[in-house]
């Protein structure tokens, strides 16, 4: 994957949500263009709160673009608020 790629993805018009897939199985639901930046060699990935926990803050991930393995749009049904991550 490159930042071109990403890049490509946050300005469609119009946005639609995706799902990262890192190569350890580690996945990412990105809602908002602003939820996901690349550069060159990696991107930071933000991750909301959780639901089910008492902290308000979230947090964000930062990955290298070689660990995509693969972005995939989701559907509206798919399009949960929830992070599949296990980190």
């Amino acid at each position: 994957m490159r930042r071109d790629d990403i890049q490509s993805l946050t300005r469609a018009q119009p946005f639609t949500a995706f799902r990262v897939t890192l190569m350890n199985g580690e996945e990412y639901d990105v809602h908002h263009p602003d939820m996901i930046m690349a550069t060159n060699g990696m991107a930071m990935i933000a991750r909301p709160q959780q639901v089910d926990t008492l902290d308000e803050r979230g947090s964000v991930v930062i990955v290298s673009l070689g660990l995509i393995q693969k972005v995939e749009f989701l559907t509206p049904n798919a399009a949960s608020p929830t992070n599949r991550s296990t980190a």
